[in-house]
């Protein structure tokens, strides 16, 4: 049978106490959460309503990300700025509200 692991708690030197960790606590570490913190964390705490992530739409999403490569590719923002006719620094402006989410979006 393994023995248990020896460990020193948070806080106090390797030479005041150490502490058996028991199963339950080395799988907390394993997880990284504190192993001697309590059973119940904020991962395992009950959903309340009213409380979700607010999730971005897929097109906001999809901008933002269009935006990125883009700004990434210097031979694709001057390629943008001929095409619109605009100066390269015109269009960084452009794709990096774009990517902060600041553009106007065009009507149709």
């Amino acid at each position: 049978m393994p023995t248990p692991s020896r460990a020193t708690q948070p806080g106090s030197s390797a030479q005041d106490t150490t502490t058996t960790l028991t199963r339950s606590m080395r799988d907390r570490q394993a997880r990284g959460k504190d192993p001697y913190g309590d059973s119940e964390s904020e991962d395992e705490a009950p959903v309340r309503l009213g409380r979700a992530v607010r999730a971005e739409p897929f097109e906001d999403r999809e901008r933002r990300g269009f935006a990125l490569s883009v700004l990434d590719c210097p031979e694709s923002l001057m390629m943008y700025a001929q095409s619109a006719g605009d100066s390269v620094p015109g269009q960084r402006l452009r794709f990096t509200a774009m990517l902060c989410g600041f553009e106007e979006r065009r009507k149709r």
